[in-house]
């Protein structure tokens, strides 16, 4: 599980297959679901959403920047995903 977990917050900007992140972790979604309750999709959104949390309150970067380093298509994307996941309200103007 840990091995999974690294994979996903080294490349949260990265598009991930779940055949990436199970290679070589034994049963990863029931291990990774057992341990934090979300699936492997919830919990990696969850760290981009944790990450571009801190990059919008802690530099100067552009929402665009932001979604960009943290993996989302475009800033639409993480303005619309932004607040159904716990990071407050929407980005949108």
């Amino acid at each position: 599980m840990r091995a999974g977990i690294a994979v996903m917050r080294d490349r949260l900007a990265d598009p991930l297959t779940l055949t990436e992140l199970a290679a070589g972790v034994h049963h990863f979604i029931r291990v990774l679901r057992d341990a934090t309750g979300q699936t492997p999709h919830r919990f990696l959104t969850r760290l981009r959403i944790e990450r571009a949390q801190r990059l919008l309150t802690e530099t100067d970067l552009t929402i665009g920047q932001v979604a960009q380093r943290c993996g989302f298509a475009n800033p639409g994307s993480l303005s619309t995903t932004f607040p159904a996941h716990g990071g407050g309200t929407s980005l949108r103007p």
